[in-house]
């Protein structure tokens, strides 16, 4: 009993800390940028262009928010979420995990990547545009995977009760 708790509550944190990002400091910082959509959202990734024009749209408020709270908070959410995808999966190998490990630090590393773009601004230069964008790509990527085992992960355990 006391180990579902912890799932429920692993579970109800995760969706809270998402809430709280994209009902709360995603649509400020979007706003905040003549309604652009932010880095971090943008599946298909994006060049020096689109990186620019948001880099130069973004008020300094947006981008205090972005860097600041925001960041905190999408500092939190992958870390819960890569918990909560593997939940699901963890009595299996450990190559089921991988794909929510790999989500987890491509997330990471995407809002470093993001950071300093925030913090060089509209002069940005190619390379560091590239692999945040990369890094925001591959986090897309790893999470559509992982979703998808510990979906499969969720049926399998109801299936075997």
């Amino acid at each position: 009993m006391a180990r579902a708790w912890v799932l429920w509550l692993v579970l109800l944190t995760t969706v809270a800390a998402y809430a709280v990002l994209v009902g709360w400091f995603g649509p400020q910082v979007q706003a905040a940028a003549g309604g652009l959509t932010p880095f971090d959202l943008r599946a298909t990734g994006y060049g020096i262009d689109a990186a620019r024009a948001f880099l130069t749209a973004l008020t300094p408020e947006g981008r205090a928010i972005y860097l600041g709270p925001g960041r905190v908070n999408d500092t939190i959410f992958p870390v819960l979420f890569t918990v909560t995808l593997i939940l699901p999966v963890r009595r299996r190998a450990w190559l089921w995990w991988l794909p929510a490990l790999a989500y987890g630090v491509f997330d990471l590393a995407e809002n470093w990547a993001v950071a300093r773009l925030l913090v060089t601004g509209p002069t940005v230069e190619a390379g560091p545009v590239a692999l945040a964008s990369a890094l925001t790509q591959a986090k897309f990527a790893a999470v559509l995977v992982a979703v998808v085992l510990a979906l499969w992960g969720l049926w399998a355990g109801w299936r075997a009760r």
